[in-house]
């Protein structure tokens, strides 16, 4: 018993490495294996709280060395899934976004009865959707992000978080439609026009309800019209008008009055 007690009050200085010996040295001096595992037990107790205090104090790197020895060591034990949450909300506290999503997963992964199993999953998408740039960059942790919350959309129905996910969800694809929106604008600057038909066609196909889909549609007729192409600026505007007139901009109503004008449309 003196071997436990001393154990419990050095828990501070226990590794994991010495956790996995413990059971060996108690066994070897006669320590009951009961009392062993409430030892080991008290030890991780003691090491959880320290990650917790860590944690509240906004020591990342710490709270992650002490949860991440907690996970290794007794990944079964009673600790271990709110360790492993805790360490990756510690990564993603720090802004290390990637090693928290790997570690959200694993909450998801190993423990998918858990009441942190779809939070977890939530955190997923939100520590892709960190790493996702601006709109001019490459967007593919934005598409990461987005097929992460769909995987919670389908898998789980928190309501506070399905309503974050759905947000998250348009926000990005607000995102990416703007993206092919400037490249179409850089080919018509570059003067290729059949490209950037081609790309404005792209935004109204897989992003009609963004509003770059409404800008793209009535970009086409005014390129159209540019081109001297009527029959194909005509059926541009009617478009515009029978599915997105409702949802545009007055500006942008104005703008499409003017082209019709101009083809002579009523």
């Amino acid at each position: 018993m003196k071997i436990i007690e001393y154990v419990l009050d050095s828990g501070r200085q226990i590794s994991s490495a010495l956790l996995v010996g413990l059971l060996l040295i108690l066994n070897s001096c006669g320590g009951s294996k009961p009392a062993a595992q409430v030892a080991v037990n008290n030890v991780i107790e003691s090491r959880f709280a320290e990650g917790k205090a860590a944690y509240a104090k906004e020591d990342w790197l710490e709270a992650i060395h002490i949860f991440d020895e907690i996970r290794l060591q007794a990944p079964t034990s009673s600790f271990a899934i709110e360790a492993t949450y805790l360490e990756a909300m510690a990564r993603y506290n720090s802004g290390t976004y990637i090693s928290a999503a790997v570690d959200f997963r694993a909450v998801r992964r190993n423990y998918p009865t858990s009441s942190l199993a779809a939070r977890s999953q939530f955190m997923v998408g939100e520590s892709y959707y960190m790493l996702s740039p601006r709109a001019e960059l490459d967007q593919t942790y934005s598409q990461y992000a987005i097929n992460e919350y769909q995987l919670f959309l389908r898998d789980f129905s928190d309501k506070p978080l399905a309503d974050s996910a759905q947000m998250r969800i348009g926000e990005i694809r607000n995102k990416m439609a703007l993206k092919v929106l400037l490249s179409a604008e850089l080919y018509l600057k570059l003067s290729s026009n059949n490209a950037a038909i081609r790309f404005f066609n792209r935004v109204v196909d897989n992003y009609y309800d963004t509003p770059s889909g409404i800008e793209a549609q009535l970009r086409i007729a005014e390129v159209q019209y540019a081109r001297k192409k009527m029959k194909e600026a005509q059926d541009a505007i009617l478009v515009f008008e029978e599915k997105f007139f409702s949802n545009a901009t007055p500006a942008q109503r104005a703008r499409a009055r003017s082209i019709k004008q101009s083809l002579s449309l009523r």
